[in-house]
Order: structure tokens, then sequence, then C-alpha cells
């Protein structure tokens, strides 16, 4: 009796596993430093930081299964650091997402531009300064929802983000020489009110539906996998009703962290959309 109980067991379980086999998920699975966010411990993608992490220490090393990284420029990136503070969706990572990026030798980088131009446009231009203060990329002049073009960085050591446009936080990208990149995976980071605010509107009446919910689900029909995710409060203009900066529409916001292997260019294409999609003005 109990050999004919074992013997349907091991059936029952070849045939779940031949039936989960032959219906694969179509997106990817990823590693996290926090088992909370991402249950996954596929090693193989390598460690990719939390959103908290990368919040709370304004710094991302990504693995090298990273092929492209993609800096967000934040909404508000126009704003003065030394002045202005309490006008940017926080103080961590304020400019971009990462402040400080880590990336293993052969990495890809680009920025996307997502600092909302209504009543003003706020086109940005960036280089990058090698440690001699040569400019060794520039973006050229990036308007909202635009990318700029990838470039890999050949020499490994530390770069400065500089806004031609703009005084922001100190900014750099680190190359490391003992890791190269060997995979195609896209990373990003991404800002979103975490509730959906009271009015969806920009300044010319147009409605833009981006929050939390909003995101979770136009990521993942878009191909995009979020990876982590931490909300946070930013609410220091002391002026201000609420006590956030009204182009901002809340001070709750969520830190995402996405991936995706679709092909970089329909990647670029989503997330322009995407950053139209949100709410900040």
């Amino acid at each position: 009796m109990l050999r004919s109980r074992i013997a349907i067991f091991i059936m029952f379980t070849v045939s779940a596993y031949c039936l989960i086999s032959a219906y694969p998920s179509p997106h990817v699975t990823y590693a996290t430093t926090n088992a909370t966010t991402n249950t996954n411990t596929n090693t193989n993608v390598g460690i990719v930081p939390t959103a908290e992490v990368v919040h709370s220490s304004e710094s991302m090393k990504v693995p090298p299964s990273v092929g492209t990284f993609v800096i967000l420029i934040a909404n508000e990136a126009h704003e003065n650091w030394s002045d202005e503070k309490h006008k940017l969706i926080t103080d961590k990572n304020a400019y971009y997402v990462p402040t400080n990026l880590i990336v293993p030798k052969g990495t890809g980088l680009l920025f996307l531009d997502a600092d909302a131009p209504w009543d003003t446009p706020h086109p940005h231009t960036i280089e990058l300064h090698d440690g001699a203060g040569n400019a060794v990329y520039s973006t050229g002049q990036l308007d909202y929802t635009n990318s700029s073009k990838p470039t890999v960085l050949q020499n490994p050591g530390t770069y400065e983000i500089v806004d031609k446009s703009y005084d922001t936080k100190e900014a750099k990208i680190t190359v490391l020489e003992n890791e190269t990149s060997s995979g195609n995976l896209i990373l990003g980071g991404f800002y979103t009110p975490t509730n959906q605010v009271e009015n969806t509107e920009d300044n010319d009446g147009v409605s833009h539906p981006g929050s939390l919910q909003y995101y979770k689900e136009a990521f993942n029909k878009e191909g995009f996998d979020i990876l982590s995710e931490y909300n946070f409060t930013y609410a220091t203009c002391d002026y201000c009703p609420g006590g956030f900066w009204p182009d901002n529409k809340s001070g709750e916001h969520t830190l995402l962290i996405y991936g995706t292997q679709q092909p970089l260019s329909d990647a670029l294409e989503k997330l322009g959309k995407l950053v139209k999609d949100n709410v900040y003005i």
C-alpha cells in the first residue's frame, strides 16, 4: 500500500512539473538584496540592490548581468540644490537615480529626462567628466521624456555627472576594473506618487494617471519587472499647503527599481510614455 501511494505521488509531481514547464513566465527573474521585495534566488543574474537601499544610501552597484543602465533625471531636477531643496521630490537621489552609480566595465549608460515641462520647459544637457575634468560624453539637449544615446565608459575610474544648465547635487559614476558586463538586462529607477492624487491634470488641463497602483500594472503590461519599491515622504516646504511643492502633487512618493530584457529601443520608447503618464508637472 505504501509503495502504491509513493508511486502515485511521484507521478503527480512529475505531471505538475511538466505542466508548469510548458507555460514559462514571460518576465525575467532577479535576485535582490531583500527577500521581502523579491523572492527569487536566481544567483546567475546577480544581486540587484533594493529601492530602500538605493534611497537610503544614494548609491547602487549593479551586477555584471546588466547590459544597460537607464539613469533617471528626476522631476524638478532643474531646481537649485543650494537654495531650493524644498521644491524637489526628495533630498535623496533628487536629481538622478541613483546619485552614485557603480557599474562593471562595458555597461551601457544613458539618461532619461523625467523633469516635467509645464509652464516652462526644462531641457537638460548632461556631461560626464573624467578624473582630469575632461568631458568624455554629452547627452546633447534632452527634452522631457527623451533619452540620450547610450555610451560605454571605456576606462575604469570615477566620472562626475555634470548638468550644464542647472546647479545640482554632486553625482558620480564609478566603473569597476575587476568586473565586466556580460548580460543584456536593462535596469533603472522610477519615481511615482504613492497614492492617486486628487488633481491629476497638468497646467494644460490634460489628465495623467500616474500613481503606484497604475505603474505596477503599466510596467508589467509593457514587459518590465518591478524588482522592488520603497515608499517615502518628502514635505519640507514651510509655506506650501501640505508641506510639499505643488508641482509634485504630493509629499508621498515611491521609488521603483525595474528591469527588462526586451530590446533597448522598445524599452526606451515605452519608458518615455510611462514618464509622460506621470502626474508630476
